[in-house]
């Protein structure tokens, strides 16, 4: 192995990760972290006050198993603030629900301070193997609420070759070269309060204690126009059109092969020639047989239903949610009718006649699981809402605009989790033309507070059946980590839970693992799919991978950057890079193709899967493949982004 030195003194980290293997994909990890000095309770002055208003203490742990022979420098930013309050209130929701040219009438155009601050007295950090270094946190409670938080702080974590750190031994130094190399991982102190507005008191504890656990059942919704002149509203979701996949009678194992090579390649040499049969792009490969009609309607049922999102302090749509009719007018419960809640929230229910149904009693239900994932609680228990039940309904019916609270609460961060599973499924079908549903629903369990995943504290992971996900509470709310566990149990689908040798246990974005290929070829493809999501228009430049919920924790354009793993098929983050040149349209060095389908890049993956459960397979063994589905004459045009990702 070598390593690589920046000129004057900035170093590219290189390093072999040993990880034990264990029967899950995991999200990067290097570093654990626990509270040894914290208070249970305590008092709080509303505003900035020097030096907060409670001092924490945790402790942070290298993980040996992962980077045994490596050390760590871990850099944390100064200070974290509670997410912004992105929205403002407005008074139009529904006219823009209905018509979305229309301008928003904004209602109290405050600003609002944050919910809390947290800061570190030191920013870096060099953990040696076996090293434990204490972190002190300053927790500032700024504006007065009667809720839970979760205050927090991300620290980016980078492997350092030894002799490097021997020469240096001083991690403000090592931080000031940071940008030069690839982050290995982060580590997320994550800590939950309760404050009382009206006392000035807070409490801490568990993520269970502060915000609760869901008792079975539905929860009651809130009624939206009674807060709608104070409920920040993320307005551009209410206008982004975005699909719904079919529902089909039982999951699909074909993919779109035929398409992808009826289609091929593109390039900047031929663009402006290329001529697409439109009909080849429709998503043919899915049983496409409309429905039985159910005759005569009796009754028309309609609404709106939205969330609010821990990550903005803001109002959503319920884009994903199912939406369900029920009664209980003769006695016992019957389904009436279901469907989807559209991108903009709202929703339309047909009662069929043959239901017999009187209009006596009415309950409307909101379910975040579906035939394809299922979130719920370390009980096993779903999430779910209803609206307060209605009598005497006339033909047709009107719900009004319902939300569930998830930001804070014991269904905190359950809305965007919703959001960006529903995101996937979406681009899936419509995009890629595949249908990702299995034979039973993932199960999201979340939050996750008790399985560790292989390592020392609750961590996100993947089982290798495809049908279960565990997410910690900060990653349920990130769409780059549910997409990424989502990418995994896609895989064990079409693979049909056959892996490649050295799969599985703990990694980093930026460690070389010759011996463990299979790991690096997995982790890269699911390091691609929140690119493939989160950027639909295949047109990203240097840089354009870190804002928003989509930001991931690599950039897949810069062929430039490390990590400096020589050979490319041993590191993740390179074939990642790898996936993501196939398929966006950004010309960058000899990156000037990409395939017309776009979902060929992952078609053309999960359709060559391991012929047995452990064979040897690596990130070489697409060229052919890929070369295979290119257009005449491209064929080197995949080997030249193969080499420039140093395959």
């Amino acid at each position: 192995m070598r390593y690589r030195l920046f000129n004057p003194l900035a170093v590219s980290i290189t390093a072999v990760l040993v990880g034990m293997p264990v029967a899950q994909a995991d999200q990067p990890h290097a570093v654990d972290w626990n509270a040894v000095v914290q208070a249970k309770s305590g008092g709080f002055n509303p505003g900035r006050t020097p030096g907060g208003d409670d001092r924490v203490v945790v402790q942070l742990r290298h993980e040996e198993k992962v980077a045994v022979e490596t050390p760590l420098l871990v850099v944390f930013p100064k200070c974290a603030n509670d997410p912004e309050v992105q929205g403002k209130p407005v008074l139009n929701l529904d006219e823009i629900i209905r018509d979305p040219s229309v301008q928003p009438r904004i209602g109290d155009d405050k600003t609002w301070d944050p919910r809390w601050k947290v800061c570190v007295d030191r920013q870096a950090f060099l953990l040696y193997p076996g090293d434990r270094a204490d972190l002190e946190l300053n927790v500032d409670f700024v504006r007065p609420v009667s809720e839970g938080m979760s205050p927090r702080i991300t620290g980016t974590i980078y492997q350092v070759p030894w002799y490097w750190a021997r020469k240096i031994n001083d991690p403000d130094i090592l931080a000031r070269y940071k940008h030069l190399v690839h982050p290995a991982a982060a580590v997320t102190v994550d800590l939950y309060y309760r404050l009382d507005a009206n006392s000035r008191r807070w409490r801490a504890g568990d993520y269970e204690t502060i915000f609760g656990s869901p008792s079975k059942g539905a929860a009651v919704t809130r009624d939206y126009y009674q807060v709608m002149d104070s409920m920040p509203v993320a307005v551009r979701d209410y206008r982004e059109k975005r699909r719904l996949p079919r529902l089909s009678p039982k999951p699909n194992f074909r993919l779109p092969l035929k398409q992808v090579y009826e289609l091929g390649s593109g390039s900047e040499q031929d663009l402006p020639d290329l001529i697409i049969n439109p009909q080849v792009l429709k998503p043919s490969v899915f049983n496409r047989a409309k429905l039985a009609g159910h005759g005569s309607v009796s009754h028309t049922l309609s609404g709106v239903f939205s969330t609010k999102w821990s990550a903005d302090h803001s109002l959503h749509p319920g884009f994903g949610f199912r939406v369900e009719a029920w009664t209980r007018e003769n006695g016992f419960w019957q389904k009436l009718a279901s469907d989807w809640v559209q991108y903009n929230g709202h929703w339309t229910l047909n009662v069929p006649a043959s239901k017999g149904y009187r209009g006596d009693h009415l309950r409307i239900l909101y379910r975040s699981y579906n035939r394809y994932y299922q979130p719920q609680n370390k009980d096993g228990d779903t999430y779910s809402w209803r609206d307060p039940d209605q009598y005497n309904i006339g033909s047709s019916f009107y719900a009004g605009h319902r939300y569930a609270d998830t930001d804070g609460g014991e269904f905190n961060s359950v809305g965007e989790l919703v959001d960006a599973a529903m995101n996937m499924w979406s681009r899936l079908y419509w995009d890629g033309n595949i249908d990702p549903v299995n034979s039973q629903p993932i199960k999201f369990h979340f939050p996750n507070t008790w399985n560790n995943c292989g390592g020392n504290s609750p961590w996100s992971c993947a089982s290798w059946d495809g049908l279960n996900i565990w997410l910690i509470p900060s990653h349920g709310r990130q769409a780059r980590v549910v997409t990424h566990e989502m990418a995994h149990a896609l895989q064990g689908k079409f693979w049909h839970k056959k892996w490649p040798a050295g799969s599985g246990g703990s990694h980093t974005l930026s460690g070389c693992y010759p011996d463990r290929l299979g790991m690096a070829l997995t982790e890269g493809f699911a390091n691609f799919m929140p690119a493939w999501v989160g950027y639909p228009s295949r047109n990203v430049a240097d840089g354009g991978f870190s804002s928003g919920r989509w930001a991931l924790g690599l950039d897949a354009e810069k062929r430039t950057s490390p990590p400096n793993c020589s050979n490319g098929w041993e590191n993740e983050t390179w074939v990642a890079r790898t996936f993501w040149d196939l398929h966006d349209k950004h010309s960058d060095g000899n990156d000037i193709l990409w395939f017309i389908h776009k979902g060929a890049v992952i078609s053309l993956y999960l359709g060559n899967g391991v012929a047995n459960n452990g064979d040897a397979m690596d990130m070489r063994d697409f060229e052919t493949i890929y070369r295979n589905a290119a257009s005449p004459g491209h064929q080197g045009y995949i080997t030249d982004i193969f080499e420039q990702n140093r395959m």
